[in-house]
């Protein structure tokens, strides 16, 4: 600093260039950080705070033998609840549903869709508070099985409704 009588001035000299070249530096690389960790952050925002996961499905030609399937994304936050449910094959959960729902009021969100065999599905959204343990799928398939998935909420899938059950896989 230079005091002229007055009052101080920095000079600019290639030290106050290459402080401020620093310092441009330094905001340059944590914009970057903030834009490179957006996608990964996403995620936890998403699981702390409630949003939508979006999903892909693939509905096969002969899909629940030929027959449309009735497919619920039930949200649990309630571990107890989860207990349960992870208990029950899709037959049980479409007989109960209603009543289950009654039962549990706030502890479930339960969304519904029916596909046609070799219909072309757009992108789908399951949407979630906050809390949202596990996502559990349920296809009511004609033929004997589990027909059910459970999925963590901050992970994308594709649902593949194929003859006799259905299929998940995780999308990194």
């Amino acid at each position: 600093m230079v005091f002229d009588g007055e009052r101080f001035h920095r000079p600019l000299c290639p030290a106050g260039i290459l402080s401020l070249r620093k310092r441009a530096g330094a905001v340059l690389l944590a914009a970057l950080t903030l834009v490179a960790s957006a996608c990964s952050m996403a995620t936890k925002v998403r699981s702390m705070f409630g949003g939508d996961l979006p999903f892909y499905v693939v509905v096969m030609p002969e899909a629940n033998e030929n027959s449309a399937v009735a497919v619920d994304a039930v949200v649990v936050y309630n571990q107890n609840v989860l207990d349960q449910i992870m208990k029950l094959r899709a037959s049980e959960w479409f007989a109960k549903k209603k009543q289950f729902m009654n039962d549990h009021r706030g502890d479930i969100d339960v969304q519904a869709w029916e596909w046609i065999p070799d219909q072309v599905v757009p992108e789908q959204n399951i949407a979630y508070r906050a809390g949202a343990r596990k996502v559990v799928l349920f296809a009511d398939y004609a033929s004997e099985g589990e027909h059910r998935a459970a999925l963590d909420p901050q992970q994308r899938f594709r649902l593949v409704l194929d003859t006799l059950d259905l299929n998940v896989k995780v999308i990194q």
